[in-house]
């Protein structure tokens, strides 16, 4: 073989062996994907879990519901609890990142005085969603979007 032949097939095998490690390579992280949105499912609090009173019923006149309204024009979730649904409402606004998953392990209590709405804001927990522009992100759009809450929660 020529020296031209030999520099040719190396180049040919090593961009095989490039191709084959880069499906490798995506393939392995396609999986770890996979799994961390199947992780990420089970982690995820679904529907809440209802109040109930020392006979294991339901308790009357209680809310514990997850819910999704439009938003202007993003559908954003939230959980709605409380003992009592007459209860004066309290709408609780994250710093980023949603903490109704916390309230699970670590109890406030605040749903035994208020209808507590947990709002997962505009991008984040069960509020995201990759076809969201990224230019609303902004400070003016999130105080507009807690101005649409506000009122609609205003039911009482």
């Amino acid at each position: 073989m020529t020296d031209n032949k030999v520099r040719r097939l190396s180049i040919q095998s090593f961009a095989q062996k490039t191709v084959r490690i880069m499906l490798i390579t995506f393939s392995i992280l396609l999986a770890c994907l996979l799994i961390l949105v199947g992780v990420l499912q089970l982690w995820s609090p679904g529907k809440p879990t209802p109040f109930v009173d020392e006979n294991g019923s339901p308790l009357v006149g209680s809310i514990s519901e997850k819910i999704h309204v439009n938003i202007n024009n993003v559908e954003q979730g939230m959980f709605i609890k409380s003992k009592d649904a007459t209860h004066p409402v309290l709408l609780h606004l994250h710093g980023g990142m949603p903490e109704y998953f916390l309230s699970q392990q670590y109890p406030t209590g605040l749903e035994d005085y208020f209808t507590v709405v947990w709002w997962e804001q505009r991008g984040s927990g069960i509020s995201y969603g990759a076809n969201i522009p990224p230019e609303t992100m902004t400070l003016e759009q999130m105080i507009s979007d807690t101005l649409e809450v506000t009122n609609r929660l205003h039911w009482k």
